[in-house]
């Protein structure tokens, strides 16, 4: 009886683990309750400007157990790159990531995916609103979504028209690269104490490249200035109401609609440093800022809306320029400047002739010597063993030679172009790494956390697809297949916080640009140049707090064809000169390719100079690595011939 029992207790504890054990992982595999809610494009609702970086702003709410999803963007149907966002979501979380995204085609439609353990657990399909690179862009921020919906007839471009997208300011990033794709942005009721401070610095470097920003005023002021009090023109004083606006008439050249104009209710100002009103009654007011403007509207942006000159009066104010975009470029044309101008092999190949004397050796060892050798010997038939043994050895010497020349490691060369702006230590790097890899396989690559790196690596003539993924810690091509011996080239664009510092005393006088440009830092700038448009002057390499006289004949078209650099051992400097600036890359519309040689900003005075380092860093397989490179700087520099 006792026997029996004990036999029972045994089974039922036996039961009891088992039910314990196949509950476990029953229960693990209980799916996450995963929402997701998206926000594509400038305006939330899917505008984008094809070649651009745009934002997705995606919410994740995980009312399940503790998981660390993958989010992924793509688009269906299309051979290009995807990306991912990698997030921790502990039981209860509600999260809000932004995730970069750049497409080089018109789509309509992307999928957004979270995947947990492999497994898909939510879905969205996003709807998109293209916008052609042909069209200029202007953004709008206000709460009334009928302002200044005349831009929509401006022509900036004949036989162009212009986009008009909403601004959405919950979208509003702290990336200037997500917004270089619109040309002009129009801020009217936005309350901008509420920007964070990286918000704020990504419309001014994004000004300063080349953007059109318009603050209104008005009764709202107060309003839009307070955030963006160190961008203004302009002090603001008391409101005057019924202003005459028949100025604005003369701005847009239709002085027979002056009539129309209502009277306007208008801030008083008084100009800071370096702006000038831009009509007669002061009513508009700009400032150059960088290679872009500021303007301020002393009225309200939306007093204008039943007045028929609207569009010609912001077609004539804004006056939209071409900007020099480098990551757009080269997305556009698909060309890569690395393989164009790289002139140190990453590799010491033979020269022709030692292979030449190494297939002849080969040659008289297995002819003529082998021969002689086994008469001699007066065994000839032992050529049928001596003829494969040679060949296998050749082989053999051959295969290591060859792993000797590529060495065991990748190796990885970088050439970036850096814009920055006297007097601003921020700017924008745009940096083209290229990998050699001496045998066939998968590279992990990690850059900083901020960098946008295009889904593409580029061959020699060709562009295959990559998966690129965000961290927190850093933002990664998780593989990257290089075959033996190859050269792959990845894009990456990042805002940078340490351009050397420069100061200038430029004068235009009588077609001559003068002065002295003075360097500062620790870091030499080499085969330094001063450039404006077409014409440029070299003035040598410059040291950390020396000046360099500038002597430079506007009127010269020498830029950027002859050669005032000196090739380094690694690139072809001239090459890269001249495979930016050398045709119309970067003018509005699709450039032709043909024209416009010289920088795209006509108006502007550049300093271009090499740094003798690479410009961002590069982690492989999760390691450091060594990596050659160089940097161009492109400096805008103030003078007293900028004109807002």
């Amino acid at each position: 009886m006792e026997l029996a029992l004990t036999f029972r207790r045994a089974l039922l504890w036996l039961l009891l683990i088992g039910l314990f054990v196949a509950g476990t992982p029953a229960q693990a595999q209980v799916p996450p309750s995963i929402t997701l809610e998206a926000q594509a494009g400038y305006d939330g609702a899917g505008a984008y400007r094809a070649f651009f970086w745009f934002p997705v702003a995606v919410t994740v709410t995980n009312d399940g157990r503790d998981s660390v999803g993958v989010l992924a963007w793509s688009v269906p149907g299309d051979a290009a790159g995807s990306f991912e966002y990698v997030l921790d979501l502990p039981r209860g979380a509600r999260k809000r990531v932004v995730l970069p995204v750049v497409h080089n085609g018109l789509h309509n439609r992307a999928r957004l995916t979270l995947r947990i353990d492999g497994e898909r657990v939510a879905q969205e399909s996003i709807l998109l609103n293209p916008i052609g690179t042909e069209r200029p862009t202007l953004a709008v921020i206000s709460s009334d979504a009928t302002v200044l919906n005349s831009l929509q007839a401006a022509r900036f471009i004949p036989d162009a028209g212009t986009a008009l997208v909403r601004l959405d300011p919950a979208m509003l990033p702290d990336d200037a690269a997500l917004l270089a794709g619109l040309d002009a942005i129009f801020v009217h009721d936005l309350a901008t104490d509420g920007l964070s401070s990286a918000q704020r610095e990504a419309l001014l470097l994004w000004t300063r490249l080349g953007g059109q920003l318009v603050i209104g005023g008005g009764l709202q002021a107060e309003r839009t200035l307070t955030g963006l009090a160190e961008l203004s023109p302009v002090d603001v004083g008391a409101l005057r109401a019924d202003a005459p606006a028949e100025a604005l008439a003369d701005v847009a050249r239709r002085p027979d609609l002056a009539e129309e104009l209502p009277p306007l209710t208008v801030n008083e100002v008084r100009l800071r440093e370096g702006a000038r009103p831009l009509d007669g009654a002061g009513l508009l007011t700009a400032r150059v800022e960088g290679a872009g403007r500021v303007i301020f509207a002393a009225f309200d942006l939306a007093a204008l809306r039943v007045w028929s000159g609207e569009a010609a009066l912001w077609e004539r104010a804004l006056q939209i320029a071409p900007r020099a975009y480098i990551g757009p470029s080269f997305r556009w044309r698909g060309d890569n400047l690395l393989r164009d101008a790289l002139q140190r092999g990453l590799v010491w190949l033979p020269s022709p002739w030692a292979v030449l004397a190494l297939m002849a050796a080969y040659i008289v060892v297995i002819g003529p010597l082998n021969f002689l050798l086994l008469r001699r010997l007066r065994r000839i038939e032992l050529a049928w063993i001596t003829t494969p043994l040679i060949a296998i050895v050749a082989l053999g010497l051959t295969y290591g030679g060859s792993l000797a020349l590529r060495g065991p490691e990748a190796r990885v060369v970088q050439v970036a172009i850096v814009q920055g702006f006297e007097g601003a230590s921020t700017g924008q790097a745009t940096a083209f790494f290229g990998i050699f890899s001496p045998g066939r396989q998968n590279y992990r690559l990690d850059f900083a956390p901020a960098s946008l790196v295009t889904p593409s690596s580029l061959g020699s003539f060709e562009a295959d697809p990559l998966t690129v993924r965000h961290e927190a810690t850093s933002s990664s091509v998780p593989e990257l297949l290089i075959d033996v011996g190859s050269f792959r080239t990845v894009m990456v664009e990042q805002t940078v916080g340490d351009v050397p510092q420069v100061q200038s005393d430029l004068r235009v006088e009588g077609g001559l640009l003068r002065g002295q440009v003075r360097l500062g830092g620790a870091v030499p700038l080499r085969d330094a140049q001063i450039v404006a448009g077409a014409a440029s002057s070299a003035i040598g390499d410059l040291t950390p707090g020396t000046a360099a006289l500038v002597e430079l004949r506007l009127n010269q078209q020498n830029f950027p064809f002859e050669p005032l650099s000196r090739d380094s051992d690694l690139v072809y400097r001239n090459q890269v000169l001249t495979s930016l600036f050398g045709f119309d890359r970067f003018s509005l519309g699709n450039p032709s390719g043909q024209s416009q040689q010289g920088h795209p900003d006509e108006r502007g005075v550049y300093l271009l100079g090499w740094i003798e380092r690479p410009a961002l860093p590069i982690n492989v397989n999760n390691d450091g690595v060594g990596q050659l490179g160089e940097a161009l700087v492109i400096i805008r520099l103030n003078h007293n011939g900028a004109q807002p």
